[in-house]
């Protein structure tokens, strides 16, 4: 089990807004447990699941219409496993 954490900005004039929900609706559809931050989505899952998430929710952004897309991606993956709520502990 791995974590991630990814943000995927358009290049667009005016709001982000509805690109960045195409994006956390894909996220949303693949039945990972996740959560929205204010400056990016975290992901849990096996490491492919995790690519195969982002790199679709990438995909979703430059469909709706962005004429360009960053996405940016941390990863900590650990072969005894690691969860969301795991990095979190003893921190909130």
């Amino acid at each position: 089990m791995a974590v991630a954490e990814f943000s995927v900005v358009p290049v667009v004039d005016g709001s982000l807004r509805e690109y960045v929900r195409e994006a956390i609706d894909v996220v949303a559809a693949s039945g990972l447990r996740y959560e929205v931050g204010a400056m990016g989505t975290t992901v849990e899952g096996e490491l492919d699941e995790l690519l195969a998430v982002i790199g679709k929710a990438h995909r979703a952004v430059l469909a709706r219409g962005a004429g360009r897309v960053i996405t940016s991606i941390k990863i900590d993956d650990r072969p005894a496993g690691l969860s969301i709520d795991g990095k979190l502990e003893g921190l909130v």
